[in-house]
């Protein structure tokens, strides 16, 4: 995830690093379940996981060493159909979060996704493409950031998924 970038002498110059990009493992994954107390199997209505991402960056800087990191991500998710989804149709939000190097949340966005299993298939990859810029203060570089990644969950789900880890 770096790129060179030409200056106005011979030599290629390493451009800044990237900010550094984490999937947050308690948001990673998300369990949908029917309406009810019911949280066996067959009351699933969705399990989705964020399976990976790719992404470049970009870092402009002008001569007093403001400017911007400019990045280009693509979140690959993989979802699965559970028993309780008579629709054939499955949602769900994520959040990008951006921090400072001392963990300070800068910004946050939720995005909604909504997609459809097609015909007899019961597992759905899609890829979610987005950019993401970050202002730069003079001295400040792209590596001085970290991007969080997760699903949006209630407290319902992310206790869910704490629990499915302890098992």
């Amino acid at each position: 995830m770096f790129t060179l970038v030409a200056c106005t002498s011979d030599q290629p110059v390493i451009a800044p690093a990237c900010p550094h990009i984490i999937i947050v493992k308690d948001t990673a994954e998300i369990t949908t379940f029917r309406p009810g107390p019911g949280r066996d199997l067959t009351d699933v209505v969705l399990d989705a996981r964020i399976n990976r991402f790719e992404g470049t960056c970009e870092t402009d800087l002008e001569t007093n060493r403001t400017g911007r990191v400019a990045i280009d991500l693509q979140l690959i998710f993989e979802a699965t159909r559970g028993p309780a989804n008579d629709t054939r149709k499955g949602n769900f939000s994520y959040y990008i979060a951006i921090a400072n190097r001392s963990g300070a949340i800068l910004a946050k966005k939720v995005f909604d996704t909504e997609f459809e299993f097609q015909r007899n298939r019961n597992r759905f990859g899609g890829i979610e493409e987005l950019t993401q810029e970050i202002p730069l203060r003079r001295g400040e570089l792209g590596e001085d950031f970290d991007i969080f990644v997760g699903f949006q969950l209630n407290r319902e789900q992310l206790d869910y998924n704490l629990a499915k880890r302890i098992r």
